[in-house]
């Protein structure tokens, strides 16, 4: 029986034909080709992936919440998550300063003309107001405005709820469990279509944009990407290796096609699905994955902080 090509193999070989694809509408001066009738199609599949977040946010974290099935167990598992979190985001930050300033103090970064240039900046309200903005006031606005920090906080509300409610719950549990398994099952098909949804984004970018960006901006670009090589390396290896005992080789190449993903459509919470997938390969018990998966898409900007920085 022939054995069917990986996933992350098919949004490599996606990703490379999708480059080629660009680049030939690129040098043909036919890139409207690739955003009139290309790019609508990756526009349907990131609709898609968005449309699937939430509930698999909501319904994953309180699924993970009623397995572990003890609060003790989710405030520990939640405390060690923030703390990583935190620590991963204040390396980030610290490799792109360095980096920036390498960079810069070499005279590497090109120097843009801000003469024109105006940005007037949102006055931050303080610590406390943000954290009052992440208690929803109504549960389904935090839904349609898809506002991932709200829909993790009445997860872990109605989670907690649930268990606390005991066997008189059950009704819950049971619709909780039945409703996440639906939802698996439509992640796994929209995952599916994955490949295509890479290719026609990677084939719109190369040929709206091709060169020029890349040609302006290089050594800025090279800055941030040298950055998140050496993050991911040095800490996701480490990470891997320390924590869990796996090879930093088994652990990227199983999570090389959430990494492509997120590399094509720039975004944490469309990728969370795919993350899923790639987490459920690894081995990660499901319970903790439901858990700690949302909260990293929603809080763990590792790759914006040395973006950021930069």
């Amino acid at each position: 029986m022939k054995k069917k090509m990986s996933l992350p193999m098919q949004i490599l070989i996606a990703l490379v034909a999708g480059i080629a694809v660009g680049l030939v509408c690129y040098f043909g001066g036919f890139a409207d080709i690739t955003t009139n009738y290309l790019k609508p199609f990756g526009d349907i599949f990131v609709n898609l992936l968005k449309f699937i977040v939430v509930p698999v946010v909501l319904l994953s974290m309180i699924d993970g919440i009623i397995s572990m099935n003890d609060m003790r167990k989710v405030g520990s598992v939640g405390v060690k998550t923030v703390v990583y979190f935190l620590c991963t985001t204040a390396i980030a930050c610290v490799i792109g300063l360095v980096f920036a300033n390498i960079f810069n103090g070499a005279g590497l970064f090109p120097v843009l003309d801000a003469a024109s240039a105006e940005y007037e900046a949102k006055e931050f309200g303080g610590f406390m107001s943000t954290l009052v903005a992440i208690f929803p006031t109504n549960m389904w606005k935090s839904f349609t405005d898809a506002n991932m920090l709200q829909v993790i906080v009445i997860s872990l509300f109605l989670g907690g709820s649930i268990l606390a409610a005991g066997e008189r719950a059950k009704l819950c549990r049971d619709f909780v469990s039945s409703a996440y398994a639906v939802i698996e099952q439509l992640m796994s098909f929209i995952i599916s279509l994955a490949p295509i949804g890479v290719f026609t984004y990677m084939a719109w970018v190369v040929a709206t944009q091709g060169s020029e960006v890349l040609v302006s901006l290089l050594l800025v670009i090279v800055c941030a990407y040298l950055g998140y090589i050496v993050h991911a390396v040095v800490v996701y290896s480490l990470s891997a290796k320390i924590f869990v005992g796996m090879s930093p080789v088994k652990f990227f190449k199983g999570a090389f096609a959430a990494m492509i993903f997120a590399f094509t459509s720039t975004s944490s919470a469309a990728t969370l699905p795919v993350s899923k997938e790639c987490a459920a390969e690894l081995g990660a018990e499901d319970d903790i994955a439901s858990f700690v998966l949302p909260l990293g898409s929603t809080i763990n900007m590792d790759g914006t902080a040395i973006y950021q920085c930069v």
